[in-house]
């Protein structure tokens, strides 16, 4: 099994993966702690760092190449990875709303939040995710509200059977409440 979990920063990607590895006895490969043990860094900006996805894309090539059932986590995954091999890529999901307060308690920058919620509204990683690995093998979870145990169990009953195909649409709600300047204005 090769399953790719992604989404933006603050959705639970990580605390899923690590719940799922210890069930299945999967490895997690991070794409955050690769770049940084193989130096493939290139700035770090008050925005974050700078990875240099060509030489990251390479060294996943070599690094998954032999090895079985792998998780591989990182909102970078649709740059980085290739899509031949991979089962399924879960695209985890987290409301506006809930988004915000998540990354406020992380400390991040109020630039750096807005960003990254225009980002989940706009579905960039769910649209990234499909061009790469193509619609049948990419999947959205809504974490909003459960628990990563929840999130994960959903996850891994999908694996097992065919996935039904969701629709999460956060800018009919963000419109709907009319919080669209909220969310994107500079």
């Amino acid at each position: 099994m090769k399953l790719v979990i992604t989404g933006n920063p603050g959705v639970g990607k990580h605390t899923v993966a690590g719940i799922i590895a210890e069930k299945t006895g999967a490895e997690i490969i991070d794409i955050n702690k690769i770049a940084l043990d193989y130096d493939a860094i290139v700035e770090k900006t008050e925005r974050g760092l700078e990875v240099d996805v060509k030489k990251l894309g390479g060294l996943f090539a070599k690094l998954t190449k032999a090895r079985k059932d792998q998780i591989i986590v990182g909102h970078l995954a649709p740059y980085v990875i290739k899509p031949s091999g991979v089962n399924m890529v879960a695209v985890l999901r987290r409301s506006p709303y809930e988004l915000e307060n998540t990354l406020g308690k992380r400390g991040y920058s109020d630039g750096k939040i807005r960003e990254n919620v225009a980002s989940e509204i706009l579905g960039v990683s769910l649209y990234d995710s499909v061009r790469t690995f193509g619609r049948r093998k990419v999947i959205e979870f809504d974490t909003t509200g459960k628990t990563p145990k929840r999130t994960a169990n959903e996850l891994m009953r999908t694996l097992r059977k065919k996935p039904k195909a969701a629709v999460i649409d956060w800018l009919a709600l963000v419109s709907e409440k009319g919080d669209m300047q909220k969310f994107f204005e500079y």
